[in-house]
């Protein structure tokens, strides 16, 4: 058994060897060992997580509410408080659609697809009339309203029945699994975005995001698409949670038998068994990662989440990818593109098809307002160091304290939010539909070395509601239940 001396001196060499939230220490902190030194943790920007949300949006699309309810949409969006949207189209009136939004700060990360016969130059096969990237963002779309440009989406899965004219030499084989010609397609479509985009000056300033895959997930995957590092700003997964996690050891946890394989809860992918950094990081080197698609259906095949269990979910999600370095995440998607209730691809909304809100879409927009920053330095101020540590004290059968996450952000004002959150599965994805998972709270004690003069709390209900309150400081010490809904402490110095 180590003195508690020793663990300290532990966990000091910890944090100078790897770069920790207070989220990191909470596994040494468990158990018999009931409080720990505190320790100084570099916050994050308030506004470099609200910049990192991003929604999916289908604005080209004239049979769903994104084009025949447009203005009541926007209104939602400017309410969300989102900065970002993801989307691919062609023509004026989808321009325009891209312009209004930007009028009022909701910038496009742009898809370039071949469907669309969008494209870096004129020796790849597009549909329709072609059209050279950096000429549409100049000319029809606005450099203004576009911040970054997408190669292409799931090449691997859509390829045969998009990117190729049916019968055309250049396909090489009818079986995506036997003959690889996407890849070599997919490399020199990055390539050649990469020169059209920063080639010209007009365009130069827009991130070029990589290419995506759809439907190779395994570890055989790994660097499949070579070494893009040079040619992309931002590198790219779509890692869905909701499908679990087969690569690790299966272990019962929480009610579910084999917990990775089982579970669907938002870090499921991305932390203790990071397949989709692991799989999918190495093509793009040490280039900051992006999620350009990720999230959860309602209902659908019967398989989907609840609305409920969703309200939980997103705003967890958003706050797990930023704390592991993605800086842009985006949900698919903004509304539910059709009332279809048995589709599960009409379903991934935060919004209903009727554009009323779902509990996701409440709890999110509450997150964005609690932590947006109107301070003038919002994006440039360099956050300060917040000393404490955080002790967990598990009930029976939840022993791995380690899933209590936080990221801790700091506002222009000098305050610090520290956003806490039991990453557990409220599912069993064994049964359809997926079980649903009540846990109870897991106590926390935040230890604090900093002088605090206030400490506030905002909570979020089961339908998005949030509800504040002011909390004691004892001796240094903030006492609360962390459930598995997202839970700020505000904390003045």
């Amino acid at each position: 058994m180590q003195s508690q001396n020793k663990l300290n001196k532990l966990v000091k060499l910890a944090l100078v060897a790897t770069t920790l939230t207070a989220s990191n220490i909470a596994p040494i902190l468990m158990g018999a060992i009931p409080s720990a030194q505190a320790v100084p943790v570099t916050a994050k920007r308030a506004d470099d997580f609200i910049n990192s949300i991003c929604v999916n949006t289908h604005f080209g699309y004239p049979d769903t509410p994104y084009v025949s309810q447009f203005s009541t949409t926007k209104q939602k969006l400017i309410d969300l408080g989102v900065r970002h949207i993801r989307d691919a189209g062609v023509g004026s009136s989808y321009a325009s659609r891209l312009k209004e939004l930007a009028a009022v700060g909701i910038k496009t990360n742009y898809v370039m697809l071949p469907i669309y016969g969008v494209l870096p130059n004129s020796s790849y096969w597009g549909r329709g009339q072609y059209v050279q990237i950096n000429d549409l963002i100049k000319n029809q779309i606005g450099t203004d309203v576009v911040d970054a440009v997408e190669v292409g989406n799931e090449i691997d899965l859509n390829y045969r029945s998009h990117y190729w004219r049916k019968g055309d030499s250049a396909t090489l084989s009818n079986d995506p699994n036997s003959s690889l010609y996407w890849v070599s397609y997919i490399r020199s479509l990055t390539k050649d975005t990469w020169n059209a985009i920063k080639g010209d000056p007009a365009t130069a300033h827009l991130k070029v995001v990589g290419p995506s895959l759809g439907g190779s997930y395994g570890y055989g995957s790994k660097k499949l698409l070579g070494d893009l590092s040079n040619v992309v700003d931002w590198g790219n997964v779509h890692s869905y949670p909701f499908g679990g996690n087969p690569f690790n050891n299966p272990f019962s946890y929480a009610t579910l038998s084999k917990y990775f394989y089982h579970g669907n809860f938002p870090s499921v992918n991305i932390d203790e068994n990071p397949w989709a950094q692991d799989v999918y990081s190495p093509s793009f080197g040490s280039k900051p990662m992006t999620a350009t698609e990720t999230g959860y259906y309602t209902t659908g095949n019967g398989k989907g989440i609840s609305e409920k269990v969703h309200g939980k979910y997103m705003p967890r999600l958003f706050l797990e990818y930023f704390r592991k370095g993605f800086v842009r995440t985006c949900s698919y998607e903004f509304l539910n593109e059709w009332n279809q209730p048995t589709n599960s691809e009409a379903n991934f909304g935060l919004l209903r098809n009727d554009l009323s809100e779902k509990p996701a879409y409440t709890a999110l927009k509450n997150v964005i307002t609690r932590m947006k920053d109107p301070g003038v330095n919002a994006k440039t101020f360099t956050p300060q160091a917040l000393d404490f540590s955080l002790t967990v004290t598990p009930p029976a059968g939840y022993n791995r304290s380690q899933y209590v996450h936080s990221v801790l952000l700091q506002k222009t004002n000098g305050s610090f939010y520290l956003a806490l959150w039991h990453d557990i599965s409220n599912n069993d994805t064994t049964v359809t539909p997926p079980r649903s998972i009540e846990h109870p709270a897991m106590p926390t004690k935040i230890n604090l070395n900093t002088r605090i003069s206030r400490a506030s709390t905002f909570v979020l209900d089961d339908a998005g509601n949030k509800i504040e309150g002011d909390i004691a400081v004892n001796n240094n010490t903030v006492s609360l239940n962390v459930t598995d809904k997202v839970t700020i402490i505000k904390l003045t110095p």
